[in-house]
């Protein structure tokens, strides 16, 4: 899992770099694992969504609603100087 976000943030550095003279800004979600995104019928679902509330600083899961609040916040003008960040949205289930 590691190679897959060093591989996230090059990109994202890199697309920072070269897209930023255009006004293009580049901020990545990192969200520790959305129980909403899990089917009901989802094997071993209730176990996963417990292990990531306790893995969660917060005690808590992240929802979609949470990412996508985060989201909107982001794409406004209120955000307007972020660019080639990232943003934690895990409720505390991955530091850096």
């Amino acid at each position: 899992m590691k190679v897959a976000f060093d591989a996230v943030e090059g990109l994202r550095r890199q697309w920072a770099c070269e897209l930023g003279r255009y006004g293009i800004r580049v901020v990545t979600l990192k969200t520790g694992g959305i129980p909403d995104t899990l089917p009901a019928a989802f094997p071993g679902r209730d176990d996963i969504i417990a292990a990531i509330e306790q893995a969660a600083l917060l005690q808590r899961a992240a929802t979609l609603a949470d990412v996508g609040n985060v989201a909107a916040f982001v794409a406004s003008d209120g955000a307007r100087t972020m660019t080639g960040s990232e943003v934690n949205i895990s409720c505390g289930a991955i530091l850096d």
